[in-house]
């Protein structure tokens, strides 16, 4: 996932998205998107695909 909320404004965060396209442009396989289509049905704002998105905790 390559988003960069830093550089997202609020205009942005609240564009209505089709969860496919997202998932495709932002290279999510079929489980993910499936996960985010079972969250938020076939459409969604970016901040609820940002936030829903299942976070890979990093280990150090």
């Amino acid at each position: 996932m390559s988003i960069d909320l830093k550089r997202i404004d609020e205009t942005c965060l609240r564009e209505i998205w089709n969860i496919h396209e997202f998932a495709r442009q932002h290279r999510l396989g079929k489980m993910e998107e499936s996960r985010l289509k079972m969250l938020h049905g076939p459409f969604a704002e970016m901040r609820e695909l940002v936030a829903g998105l299942d976070r890979k905790a990093s280990v150090w």
